[in-house]
């Protein structure tokens, strides 16, 4: 078999990083470092704190643990089998029904 360009390896997996990806790098980098717990409880706090609060404040976080899913969503795409990406945007989705619910 015939294989032209480099081959994937460990590290590219055959994949070639987009401008987005490279974008948010550091940001990736940033929440690597950080320890596992802290990011928990952020999410945690934007979850809780949006479901609780039934007004605007509410629907601002979950518009921004929102965002931060999407984001999370968009950087794995490539890579994430195809009943992973029906979950992430049912995921995202959901998010964003309870954020307008409390907007609105």
């Amino acid at each position: 078999m015939r294989h032209d360009g480099p081959m994937p390896t460990e590290k590219n997996q055959g994949h070639e990083p987009s401008s987005f990806e490279r974008l948010s790098a550091p940001v990736v980098v940033l929440l690597a470092k950080m320890p596992k717990w802290a990011l928990l409880i952020a999410v945690l706090a934007l979850t809780m704190g949006g479901l609780l609060l039934e007004n605007v404040i509410g629907g601002v976080l979950l518009l921004v643990l929102a965002a931060f899913a999407a984001w999370l969503a968009v950087l794995g795409w490539p890579r994430i089998t195809p009943l992973g990406r029906v979950l992430r945007l049912l995921v995202v989705g959901l998010v964003l029904y309870a954020a307008f619910t409390r907007l609105i």
